[in-house]
């Protein structure tokens, strides 16, 4: 553990706040609310946690959360567990994949919270945004490996992916709105293209890497 640079109270307490989560969306399936919607809850409330994470754990720590909750999720699925999470009836890997996306999104804009807050937050407001407009919406549909997207699903995302970018902008003093346009363009086109819950992987890293680079946090 001293290799790795991780305080062990510190991961206690982030692990066990991290699982209270996922034991109430289980309360939650078990009293009547559908896998779809606990799912998206937890899927809400995980990746805004990790907006705010970077402020007070250090990048090693982040790396032994993510490999734990992987594990987690994976033997949860292995055993037909966690129905509020693996209940859904679509085929995905976005649940086993979703704590890497975010490590990404970590790894590459350490030392720019704002870059991994903003990406945290894509994934965890514009991603289920676009679930549910495009689940509603009729119109122009594309394949995708693992299913198809819908245009409706995909402007959703990109305009909810601008009002980060803007929010972001206001807090840091530094509104950039051409930039908040192209970045969340860019991130539309990623998402738009994966099904199976891919984008979870490549969503939170390019939206990091964009928030550094082209809105400046």
């Amino acid at each position: 553990m001293k290799s790795l640079d991780v305080r062990p109270v510190a991961l206690v307490i982030t692990a066990a706040a991290q699982t209270c989560l996922l034991v109430a969306v289980e309360i939650g399936f078990r009293r009547g609310l559908g896998p779809e919607t606990t799912r998206q809850i937890a899927h809400v409330i995980g990746a805004a946690s990790v907006a705010v994470l970077p402020l007070f754990l250090r990048l090693s720590e982040l790396i032994v959360l993510a490999a734990f909750f992987t594990a987690i999720l994976a033997w949860t699925r292995a055993r037909h567990l966690l129905s509020s999470v693996h209940g859904i009836q679509r085929v995905t890997v976005g649940a086993l994949i979703f704590p890497a996306g975010l490590l990404l999104a970590v790894v590459v804009g350490w030392n720019h919270p704002g870059a991994i807050a903003y990406a945290a937050l894509v994934l965890g407001v514009a991603d289920p945004a676009a679930a549910l407009v495009g689940k509603r919406g009729q119109g122009v549909s594309w394949p995708v490996i693992g299913g198809h997207k819908t245009l409706a699903g995909s402007l959703a995302f990109a305009a909810v992916t601008v009002g980060i970018g803007l929010l972001m902008g206001l807090g840091t003093g530094d509104v950039r709105i051409v930039a908040a346009v192209g970045a969340a363009l860019v991130l539309a086109l990623v998402e738009g293209s994966l099904g199976y819950g891919l984008d979870n992987l490549p969503v939170p890293a390019v939206g990091s890497l964009l928030g550094i680079s082209m809105l400046g946090l």
